[in-house]
C-alpha cells in the first residue's frame, strides 16, 4: 500500500472498518526488541502482550513509500474496507521509541537531541498491561497525573505520578504498568 510519509513508517495502526469482530492491529519498529518487529503485532483495543503473527504485516518492514499487508482478516479481508494510521519520527516533533523498565525512577532521552513531549502513548509489550495516554494539557507532570487507557472505555484516571516531561524526553516513576523492572515498552511521543 503506498503512503506519503516520505520516510518509513515506524508505527502503524490498522482497522477493518466492516468487521466488528476484528481488533485494531498495531505494528511498531520496537516489537520483539526490534528484531523482525514486523513479524509481530499488538491490539490497540486490548491489553495483551505482543504476539508473533506474520499474516498482519507480511513480515515486511515499511519503506519510505509503501507498507505491506499479509492475508489476515483484521488488515486485508477481501471486499472489506480498512483504515491505517502511520507514524514516523520527525526530529524535534515526534518519536517512536522503546525502553526497558527498571522498576525505579528513570529518564528516557529521545534520540537526536530530543524535545519536550506534550503527548505520550506507551504500551508494555512483554506483559498484559493497558495502553497509557498522557498529555500536559490534562496535567502530565503535575504529580497528580490524569491519564487514559486506549483499550478501555473508562473515564480518565487520576492520582498517579507517572513522572514528567523533560527538555529532552521524559521521566518515569516506579510502577509495574509503565516502568516495570525488565519489562519492554514501546512509545510515541509528540511535542
Amino acid at each position: 500500500i503506498s503512503h506519503s510519509l516520505n520516510k518509513a513508517a515506524e508505527m502503524i495502526w490498522g482497522k477493518n472498518r466492516d468487521d466488528s469482530y476484528e481488533n485494531w492491529i498495531v505494528g511498531h519498529k520496537g516489537l520483539n526488541g526490534g528484531s523482525n518487529p514486523w513479524d509481530y503485532e499488538l491490539g490497540l483495543n486490548t491489553n495483551g502482550s505482543e504476539s508473533n503473527n506474520v499474516n498482519k504485516w507480511n513480515d515486511t518492514a515499511p519503506s519510505s513509500t509503501h507498507f505491506t499487508l499479509g492475508n489476515g482478516d483484521a488488515v486485508n479481508k477481501n471486499g472489506d474496507n480498512f483504515i491505517a494510521m502511520l507514524f514516523a519520527s520527525v526530529k524535534g516533533i515526534s518519536h517512536c521509541g522503546t525502553f526497558t523498565g527498571n522498576g525505579s525512577t528513570q529518564t528516557i532521552t529521545i534520540p537526536d537531541g530530543g524535545f519536550q513531549p506534550r503527548f505520550l502513548i506507551m504500551k508494555c509489550t512483554s506483559h498484559a498491561v493497558d495502553w497509557q495516554v498522557l498529555d500536559t494539557t490534562r496535567g502530565w507532570g503535575s504529580g497528580n497525573d490524569k491519564y487514559l487507557e486506549l483499550n478501555t472505555n473508562a473515564a480518565q484516571y487520576t492520582n498517579i505520578d507517572f513522572g514528567a516531561p523533560t527538555s529532552t524526553g521524559f521521566t518515569l516513576t516506579e510502577n509495574a504498568g509503565f516502568n516495570g523492572s525488565g519489562r519492554e515498552y514501546i512509545y510515541y511521543a509528540h511535542a
